[in-house]
């Protein structure tokens, strides 16, 4: 009798678990919407559990799936997602509509006490207001006074290569591991500008700085599996996204920069520095429902680092990838850099900068073939209607939008031989006639 029940049991458990697996897939049908599946139900926790997911590779092949077809369903790690593909529909979703798409998707516990509050997690009214406050901070104005900062950690990039290179001495081009390289570079513009730190990653690459940022990408499966789909458990066992040592290190080192800027009346030019006049701004003129914290300032301070130390690092390696192995551009680049540092006096400076359009022709052509995000995401807040052609698609409250960049940037019906590697796509002549829709490598 007692195995019977065992048996029982099992059978149920086991029956509750696939349902709880194989339900996701059912989504699209039951909803009449014509949908495209990469993996079985199965195929798709294992690749996920394992972390063997090749986002590149799967975010293409999703996209071209249905060569004619507008919008159409997929699922992701059990989460089903409308992807939209049409220019015309992303500008009426992410754009003319965008009062009911203004979240993102988010696995953070509501009590994060970094990320929750930052202007790309944060949610409804509190996205709202903060991007209220630090929307002023982001000016062309306030980003050529930070400038300065970025163009010393140039300088230190320049040092570090003269000085492999005299080491080598042999008088042969100079090999370097770029991704390391540029991580290091990304770094010291993060710690300069963001948090008020004047680091030098070549001459100590192994500093607290550099080390602790490594830390804010070395997941754990086990942690991110228990925030997608066990929330409830995670907060039980207190488990957070990163590891506790980023948790620690980084408010300690932001509360110390501010108290010692308050207590000593020290003024940088850097984001610390004008989101510190932001606050001050805001107490002296307050505004009904505005608030910005040093929590607050925390947060940003610490989104600029987790969104822009791999993101930048990876960008830059690429575009470096395609100037060695397209010769011909970089020395036309070579050269508008060489002419700009014969006006500049040996520098570049921003006005300089702002007129180098080959150099702005090869990062985007760069942006466009390896953009940093493969895909953007939308959570839907108030009930939406799509109209695709003849049919009527109900989107409801929670529902994922998948703006898949990736394949946008890569289809021929934009972009005419899109693999390769060709900067003319950006001149003045061939530019405007870009649809925005089809050029998102910093979302939209």
């Amino acid at each position: 009798m007692f195995w019977l029940i065992v048996g029982i049991l099992a059978v149920i458990l086991l029956y509750k678990f696939h349902n709880y697996i194989v339900s996701p897939f059912s989504y699209w049908k039951n909803k009449g919407i014509d949908y495209h599946l990469l993996h079985d139900p199965y195929t798709d926790i294992f690749k996920f559990v394992t972390n063997t997911v090749n986002s590149f590779e799967e975010d293409l092949i999703n996209y071209n799936a249905k060569p004619d077809k507008k919008v159409y369903g997929i699922v992701q790690f059990r989460i089903p997602a409308l992807l939209i593909k049409d220019p015309d529909l992303l500008k009426q979703v992410l754009i003319k509509d965008f009062d009911h798409f203004t979240n993102h998707s988010n696995i953070l516990r509501e009590d994060d006490p970094i990320l929750t509050k930052n202007l790309f997690i944060s949610r409804d009214k509190k996205w709202h207001d903060t991007r209220t406050i630090l929307s002023p901070v982001f000016t062309a104005n306030k980003m050529r006074i930070i400038f300065s900062l970025m163009a010393s950690c140039g300088d230190q990039i320049v040092a570090y290569f003269n000085k492999e290179y005299e080491k080598q001495g042999n008088g042969k081009p100079l090999e370097i591991e770029f991704k390391s390289t540029t991580a290091r570079f990304t770094n010291d513009v993060i710690a300069t500008t963001s948090f008020g730190l004047e680091i030098d990653s070549f001459k100590n690459p192994e500093n607290e700085f550099i080390k602790t940022g490594r830390a804010i990408f070395d997941f754990s499966m086990i942690r991110f599996i228990l925030l997608f789909k066990f929330p409830f458990i995670a907060k039980i066992f207190n488990v957070k996204l990163m590891a506790p040592i980023v948790y620690e290190f980084f408010p300690k080192v932001i509360r110390e920069t501010l108290k010692n800027r308050r207590e000593n009346n020290i003024k940088r030019p850097d984001m610390i520095q004008l989101m510190m006049e932001a606050k001050e701004s805001l107490e002296k003129n307050p505004v009904k429902d505005l608030v910005l914290e040093d929590d607050d300032i925390i947060s940003q301070a610490f989104v600029f680092f987790g969104a822009g130390f791999e993101t930048v690092s990876v960008a830059m390696s690429f575009a470096m990838y395609e100037l060695a192995i397209h010769p011909e551009i970089q020395k036309r680049l070579q050269e508008e850099c060489i002419e700009n540092f014969k006006k500049g006096d040996g520098k570049i400076t921003y006005e300089l900068l702002q007129g180098m359009k080959y150099l702005d022709m090869v990062v985007s052509e760069s942006f466009r073939k390896w953009p940093p995000a493969t895909a953007l995401d939308r959570v839907c807040n108030k009930k939406y209607t799509l109209n695709v052609d003849d049919q009527e698609i109900v989107i409801e409250p929670e529902m994922l939008i998948n703006c898949p960049v990736l394949g946008i940037h890569r289809d021929p019906k934009y972009y005419p031989n899109p693999d390769k590697f060709d900067p003319e796509r950006f001149n003045d002549e061939n530019k405007p006639s870009i649809h925005p829709m089809t050029y998102m490598p910093f979302g939209a």
